[in-house]
C-alpha cells in the first residue's frame, strides 16, 4: 500500500476544488448566454413580426384613394381572404353600379363573390371592366378595419 503525506493529498484537494469552481462558473456562463440568446431570439421574432404586418399593411394602404378596376378588387380581396380559412383582418366593402353594398370578411364570402362575379349574375357581382375607387379606414389605434371600394 503507498502512503501519502498530507501535503500531497492537500495539493490534489485544492487542484480539485479549483477544477469543479471553474467547471462552475463555465455552466453559469453558459447559462447566461443562453437566456440572453433567447431574449435576442424573442426580439427578433417580434421584429419581424411588426415588420411583416407593416408591409402588408402599406399593400392595403396603398388603395387609399386610388381608381382600380373591378378585376384588381376581386384579385384584392383573393389576396386576402384565400391566404386563410380564418376571418379577415378587415372588411372588405364593395359598392357597385347599382349602389347596393358587398360586406366580405371570410374566405367563403369571397368566394362566393367570386364565382358570382365570373357567371356574371347574382347580388354580389363585380363587373371586372367597371372602375372602383378604394379608400381605407383605420380605427384610433391605426389598424384597418375597413377597404371599400366604390363604383365610380
Amino acid at each position: 500500500m503507498i502512503r501519502r503525506n498530507r501535503f500531497e493529498i492537500v495539493g490534489q484537494s485544492l487542484v480539485f476544488a479549483a477544477g469543479v469552481i471553474i467547471a462552475l462558473v463555465f455552466v453559469s456562463i453558459m447559462i447566461m448566454e443562453f437566456e440572453n440568446s433567447k431574449k435576442l431570439s424573442d426580439a427578433v421574432n417580434e421584429n419581424m413580426l411588426e415588420l411583416a404586418a407593416s408591409i402588408k399593411d402599406n399593400g392595403v394602404m396603398m388603395y387609399d384613394g386610388v381608381r382600380v378596376t373591378g378585376a384588381d378588387v376581386l384579385n384584392f380581396g383573393k389576396r386576402y381572404f384565400y391566404s386563410s380559412d380564418r376571418e379577415g383582418p378587415f372588411v372588405l366593402r364593395i359598392i357597385p353600379a347599382e349602389g347596393y353594398e358587398i360586406d366580405v370578411d371570410t374566405k367563403s364570402g369571397m368566394e362566393a363573390v367570386v364565382r358570382a362575379s365570373g357567371l356574371r349574375e347574382g347580388p354580389c357581382y363585380v363587373d371586372p371592366t367597371e372602375e372602383y375607387l378604394g379608400s381605407v379606414i383605420q380605427n384610433e389605434n391605426g389598424m384597418i378595419t375597413h377597404v371599400t371600394f366604390t363604383y365610380v
